[in-house]
């Protein structure tokens, strides 16, 4: 089952067509935001502390209260998806804001089911091998979290068992001339921050 969490930041008007035919859960303050686009949300979890009383009141059948401290509203959100079936989550509205929940809400790209979005990047873990396909010139990062092992071919500037620390090292490479770039990440933890635009060149 296809699913969109959507979190309590600014959304873009792309949120109509990400929402389309699936399960729509608002990690609590998110629903507001959801309902700005007029789409209701399925569900909506969390500690109920961010939404209005005025969407709390129309969503009140859809509410389902969650007070555990120990994670946010947008892991509760995920647990509450994956325990409905979700194969496939997709999250928006997770960056920006506060920071250390923006770091939170990275970790969860390391499950396989789920990808990040905002308006210029999706972000999903790579936990073996993948391919990405792009137009020459895309960008993509890689971000050691907090270190891993990776070789990288197809790109601008391709790797062969480079070990790579959070930090500057892996970040802006590009797709290159064949449109297809294989990332392995042969141990460690690696996130993929991929790109949806070309970077021109002098």
């Amino acid at each position: 089952m296809k699913t969109l969490i959507v979190g309590n930041r600014p959304l873009n008007s792309n949120i109509i067509d990400l929402a389309k035919e699936k399960l729509v859960i608002a990690a609590d303050g998110g629903a507001d935001r959801l309902l700005k686009h007029n789409i209701t949300p399925d569900f909506v979890i969390g500690d109920l502390d961010s939404i209005s009383d005025k969407s709390a009141t129309k969503l009140e059948e859809w509410l389902v209260s969650n007070k555990n401290i120990q994670k946010t509203d947008l892991e509760k959100a995920v647990d509450y998806a994956i325990d409905k079936g979700a194969t496939d989550i997709q999250i928006v509205g997770w960056s920006g804001g506060r920071i250390d929940h923006t770091l939170a809400a990275l970790g969860l790209a390391f499950n396989s089911k789920i990808s990040l979005i905002d308006e210029q990047f999706t972000v999903q873990a790579i936990l073996d091998s993948k391919t990405i396909e792009g137009a020459e010139n895309t960008l993509f990062s890689l971000i050691a979290m907090p270190e891993a092992r990776v070789s990288v071919t197809g790109a601008r500037w391709n790797l062969q068992h480079e070990k790579l620390r959070m930090g500057g090292r892996g970040v802006h490479n590009q797709i290159g001339p064949t449109g297809t770039v294989t990332i392995d990440c042969h141990s460690g933890n690696l996130l993929l921050i991929q790109g949806n635009f070309i970077l021109p060149h002098d």
